[in-house]
């Protein structure tokens, strides 16, 4: 056992199942990756184990219980070679764990189809390695934290489907790596005047954004614009 690699615990009735005893997951020295499927969890049960080797984590429609004890423990160090969080279709998750921001390694972060989310911690900034962030279809999140600023190496932003969204951060156009932008669907997002500064950006977006782009085209070196259709997105039927 303790040459495995991936564990997969998926459930496959209506509800989702109560995990318990996660810590047995610490015996694993050489875990990669770790997925649930329709589970309930407590965030800090993760971050308390012991699983130098995690590169992935991923929750898909998982109760995410929120647990209001400090975290007693050094994340950097117990999850330290973890590269990407996914979470999609985690319905009740309003906020994200405070410990996100001390997995120093993170390079990928995507919270997709979180209907309730409506913020990311102030903290992000401190996630210096991050290169791609995917919030599409969180149809809550109204705000960006401006310590996004500090993404310095962050190529990739997905703020599609975010209805709520009201503005990009104030400074993102400090980010010179940010080559590409998905915001289809961002009907009530402004463009700051930073955004100027961003060099050879392609941003796909549709016909309710795309004259937020259009207007400042002259204003931006080698700026691509790709309209698209609003997708729909219909994957969950299979569930029904």
């Amino acid at each position: 056992m303790k040459k495995l690699k991936v564990v997969m615990i998926r459930n496959h009735g209506p509800d989702p199942a109560k995990l318990t005893n996660l810590s047995c997951l610490s015996s694993l020295p050489n875990l990669r990756r770790i997925r649930f499927e329709k589970a309930s969890i407590t965030l800090l049960d993760i971050s308390r184990l012991q699983l130098n080797s995690l590169e992935n984590l991923s929750l898909w429609l998982c109760h995410v219980d929120e647990s209001l004890n400090e975290l007693q423990v050094d994340v950097s160090k117990t999850l330290q070679s973890l590269q990407e969080i996914e979470i999609d279709y985690c319905y009740n998750l309003v906020e994200l764990p405070h410990w996100f921001s001390q997995v120093v390694s993170l390079k990928k972060l995507s919270i997709t189809n979180c209907n309730k989310l409506c913020g990311l911690f102030e903290a992000i900034g401190n996630l210096r390695n991050l290169e791609m962030l995917r919030l599409s279809s969180c149809s809550n999140l109204f705000e960006l934290p401006e310590t996004i600023e500090r993404l310095s190496n962050l190529r990739f932003l997905d703020v599609s489907g975010c209805f709520q969204l009201k503005k990009l951060p104030l400074e993102i156009g400090k980010l010179q790596k940010l080559k590409k932008i998905l915001m289809r669907d961002c009907y009530r997002c402004e463009l700051p005047d930073s955004v100027k500064g961003l060099e050879n950006l392609e941003v796909k977006c549709d016909e309710g954004t795309v004259f937020l782009w259009e207007r400042l085209k002259p204003k931006m070196k080698n700026l691509t614009i790709t309209e698209e259709e609003t997708e729909h997105n219909l994957n969950l039927l299979q569930l029904f």
